[in-house]
This record gives C-alpha cells, structure tokens and sequence, in this order.
C-alpha cells in the first residue's frame, strides 16, 4: 500500500487543476504560511519559503498566472525578519535559490492583493485570517497545507507493531493568532483542531481517522481520502481479528487453568480418601476429567451425556470436596 505522508498529500494537491476561481484563494493561504518580508536596503521583498522543487515550480506558476510577475533574480545573504504578529527576530539566510525561495519584489502591494496584510491599514498589519476572502475556504485551506502541513498516518501492513500509532494532521505557525484563526476555520466544518507550543512554533493539529480524512477531503485531496480510509479499514479487521485472537486465547488459558486446578482437587481426594467415597456420577466426572485433560467442558459434556451446565456442577462439587478435606487435616 502506498505510503501517507505530506508529500505525497501535496504532490497529489499540486496536481490538480486550479480554477481561475480558487487561484487567489490558494496563493493567499500559502503566503500567510511561509512568508517573510526580505529587506535590502530601502527596498522590500516578498520571499515564500518552500520547502520542496515542486511546490516551489507549482507556486511560482501561480504567481505568473496570477500577477503577471516571475521571481526576483537576487541573491546573496540577507538579512529576514520574520512576521508571526509579535514582532519576530531576524535571522541570516542564504541565497533564495539554495532555500527554494522564491523572492518577489514590491511585498506590501503583494500582501495587501493577498489579504494577508490590512488593505486598509496606513502601516504594516496582520489581517486575521480569513478563508472566505476569496470565496474559496477549501483553497485557502490548501495553500496553507502546502505551506506548513504534514500529515501521519499509520502504515496497515505494521498495524501490529504501531498499535500506539494514530491519524494526526497539522499545521505549523510562527504566531499564535494563525494558529487559533485556523482552528476556527476549520471548527465552521465541524473539524475539532488544538493548538500547541512546539519548539517555538504554534502547531494546530487534527487527530483520528474520520477528521484527518474530513480535513484532507476539504483540501481537495480526494485520492488521498480513499487511501486512508482504505489503510482505516485494513487497521480496523486487523485489529479485531487481533482482538479475537487474546480473547480465544485467553479463554484457552483460562480453561486450562480450570482443567488443572480440577484435576489436583481429584489428585487431591485420591490421595487422601479415594475417589471411590465419590457418589457414582462425581466418580465419573472426576474419571472423564484425569483421563482427558485437554478436553473442553462441552467435549467432556457430550462424553459423559450430560450438559455442559451439569458437568460444571459436578466439577465444582469435586472442587468443593476437595477443599473440604483439606480443611478437615
């Protein structure tokens, strides 16, 4: 079975068609993922981080399609301050070209057409996220996957060495308001999102099978949908038949703790008074159980002619004599 991961969830995302419609949609998401403002001098820059070639190629094509613009040629060391809307340090990177960085020139004009910074703000201000700016909630949702989702799903053929693994499903943030504007986008689809503080990143993840599968579906990434909900479904059998199998086997065990506890309680009453002081239908139990040790009740039933039920009184007599006698020493 095909492996689930985020890459293949984005290479499946990049390779669908993309409406004139849901184009702003997207590449607004994916800016508010990944961006950060380069600034060279007087000038500033729009630089998106992507992680992968071929997110990059497929951003940069919408970019074109879009705007009409290519990425600045530029490189060299800069200096970027990152935007998470609590006024975040700067760091050195190097060329955008060695990063799959693409770098755009005139970034407030870019982000107000975006929404991802106040259109209507004199200075440089977060907009809250916003899924229906462009009328496309999916969309938006889906640049933001490509721009920092990932996705762990447990592998069904090693269901029995990952019985602690799980479905999970998460987005990665510099700022907090990101992260609890998503949770709300995607609570208006009844998908229940946390946030968390890891290694100085909000993460808002998504947990179990059905609502990882609801926000994939949402997404727009419907093969993917029918992988996970086949790998559920594999998960789902073996972990019944795994289920079935410690049960019968625990019946088996307990059986045979049955088996051997009657059978010393009969050893018990030979040794001490004879199983002959036994009335005749305890004698033939106590009989039919030390010659068939490993019979189940039911078959040591149908041996004798007698119910299961009946045998069982029997045996719980033999067991009571037994511990009878040993009281009596």
């Amino acid at each position: 079975m095909t492996k689930l991961d985020g890459l293949s969830v984005k290479r499946e995302i990049v390779g669908r068609r993309v409406k004139d419609s849901e184009r702003l949609a997207l590449l607004s998401g994916f800016v508010r993922a990944c961006f950060s403002v380069v600034r060279r001098g007087g000038e500033c820059d729009l630089c998106l981080e992507c992680r992968t070639d071929f997110v990059r190629d497929y951003v940069a094509a919408l970019m074109m399609e879009q705007f009409k613009i290519t990425p600045s040629a530029r490189g060299g060391v800069s200096r970027i301050s990152g935007i998470d809307g609590n006024g975040g340090a700067e760091i050195e990177v190097v060329s955008p070209a060695e990063k799959n960085a693409l770098v755009y020139v005139g970034s407030d004009k870019l982000l107000r057409a975006l929404n991802v910074i106040n259109p209507n703000a004199d200075g440089f201000e977060l907009a809250p996220m916003n899924s229906g700016a462009f009328g496309e909630a999916g969309c938006y949702v889906r640049g933001l996957f490509l721009g920092c989702g990932s996705i762990s799903v447990p592998a069904a053929e090693n269901a029995d060495k990952q019985r602690s693994g799980g479905y999970h499903l998460e987005f990665s943030f510099t700022g907090n308001d990101a992260a609890s504007d998503l949770c709300g986008i995607l609570g208006e689809y009844d998908i229940y999102a946390n946030v968390t503080l890891r290694a100085e990143k909000f993460v808002v993840y998504v947990k179990g099978g059905e609502s990882v599968s609801d926000c994939l579906a949402l997404i727009g990434a419907e093969k993917t949908v029918l992988k996970l909900n086949e790998t559920m479904a594999v998960l789902a059998v073996k972990g019944d038949v795994t289920r079935r199998n410690n049960c019968d086997l625990a019946n088996m065990n307990r059986a045979i703790d049955a088996s051997v506890g009657i059978i010393n309680a009969i050893d018990a009453i030979d040794r001490k008074v004879g199983l002959k002081t036994l009335d005749k239908k305890l004698y033939e139990a106590a009989i039919a159980r030390r010659e068939n040790p490993d019979s189940s009740i039911g078959s040591l039933a149908a041996l004798l002619g007698i119910s299961k039920s009946g045998l069982k009184h029997r045996l719980d007599k033999i067991a009571e004599i037994a511990a009878d006698a040993d009281k009596e020493e």
